[in-house]
């Protein structure tokens, strides 16, 4: 697949570059995003280098499309998004995240609205699902916000500074998406 830019009325979706890497690393070395999504912290450069590396091949073998997140206002990244593909059910799996400094302000949204776009329109999914700690109100208000319903709560499904935590799992059908 060529080189994809998606766009929404304030940001802009796209692979990243290997100059990306510095900001990355920026946004992720944040102790309460790190809490959150189980990133080490401190969240180092060569992570990000390394992290950012590994894309092209997930991107042409069609495993994983990452995206940096652009704020068209600033051209500056503030997050990243990623829909990972299960091509033997024909689904992919929504990931973000969004720097700290742009929490609250409804670019989680608009970017998971752009890639489940992407996902049904351009990869043609059946099914683009999620999950999300039990306790990220945040996140799970992004993807109810987006249509997907939960489908369900794994109880202590992932060990995370210590503790056991609940996941919630949402989805949304390609036919529910166009209703």
């Amino acid at each position: 697949m060529k080189s994809v830019i998606l766009e929404s009325e304030r940001l802009y979706l796209q692979p990243f570059k290997v100059e990306d890497s510095p900001r990355i690393a920026e946004l992720a070395n944040n102790k309460e995003l790190a809490d959150i999504l189980g990133l080490p912290h401190p969240y180092k450069l060569e992570m990000a280098q390394d992290w950012v590396a590994s894309q092209p091949e997930l991107i042409s073998k069609g495993i994983e499309y990452p995206f940096a997140i652009y704020q068209k206002e600033s051209n500056e990244i503030i997050g990243t998004i990623t829909i990972r593909i299960d091509k033997n059910n024909n689904k992919g799996e929504l990931g973000y995240w969004m720097g700290r400094n742009y929490w609250g302000k409804g670019y989680a949204s608009e970017a998971v609205r752009a890639l489940i776009f992407f996902g049904f329109n351009e990869l043609n999914l059946n099914k683009i699902c999620a999950s999300a700690l039990s306790k990220n109100k945040a996140s799970i208000k992004v993807l109810e916000k987006n249509g997907l319903k939960k489908e369900g709560m794994l109880k202590q499904n992932r060990l995370l500074l210590g503790n056991y935590e609940d996941v919630n799992v949402y989805g949304l059908l390609k036919s529910e998406y166009y209703q």
